[in-house]
């Protein structure tokens, strides 16, 4: 019996220890091109917060016809009702002013439309779509599975951090498939940031210089 029990605490620590590793070595980190998001194919998320999400297929558009528009950052959200996405969410929200200064125009995208809407309450300042074909998720998908999330020490440092921040959220929906945050412009990726682990929030100050980078080479 005591080898049995060596032998389990010797396997979850070991699980422990890969579930830490940086997850570029264990799922894959691959930064997108500017022509891989291009092609993304966008369709808006109709509705105001408290009202069911409308999808309508007929107004789906390639990411290219809106990068032509201008400069944009986006955020790829990893699940509408987390608590992480939206504390970041908020953050990049409040970063209206610098945005709307630097002529860039900001969206976020999602996967899955459950929660979308009562997500524009954090996200008061950007259009939402929904990405039908998971184009800002890849090029190669990086899935963080449950039980390597829940053993990651900084998924209950992000709790934390989202808890204090008082965000409000939810356990409903997928929640695997990372998400990141990108600055497009002029045909090119000027920023990315790809999320490591639930709640791998973009570090504020990095969008920022980002932002401005771009403002004084216009």
């Amino acid at each position: 019996m005591e080898y049995f029990g060596w032998t389990s605490l010797a396997a979850l620590s070991s699980a422990v220890i890969y579930a830490n590793l940086p997850t570029r070595l264990t799922i894959g980190a691959v930064v997108p091109t500017f022509a891989h998001l291009a092609k993304a194919q966008l369709v808006p998320i109709s509705g105001e917060p408290n009202d069911p999400e409308v999808i309508d297929e007929s107004k789906s558009l390639e990411a290219s016809k809106l990068f032509d528009k201008g400069a944009h950052l986006v955020m790829a959200v990893r699940r509408p009702g987390c608590l992480l996405c939206r504390r970041e969410a908020a953050e990049i929200n409040n970063l209206a002013p610098a945005l709307k200064a630097a002529n860039i125009n900001l969206i976020a995208v999602v996967h899955e439309t459950l929660g979308a809407n009562k997500f524009k309450n954090y996200f008061t300042n950007g259009q939402l779509f929904l990405d039908t074909q998971r184009t800002f998720y890849g090029p190669n998908e990086r899935w963080l599975p449950i039980w390597m999330g829940f053993l990651r020490i900084g998924t209950y440092i992000n709790v934390r951090k989202a808890k204090e921040a008082n965000v409000n959220g939810n356990l409903k929906g997928e929640g695997r498939l990372l998400g990141g945050v990108f600055l497009v412009a002029d045909g090119e990726l000027k920023y990315a940031h790809l999320e490591k682990e639930w709640g791998d929030a973009a570090d504020i100050e990095e969008v920022k210089a980002a932002i401005e980078k771009y403002a004084k080479s216009r």
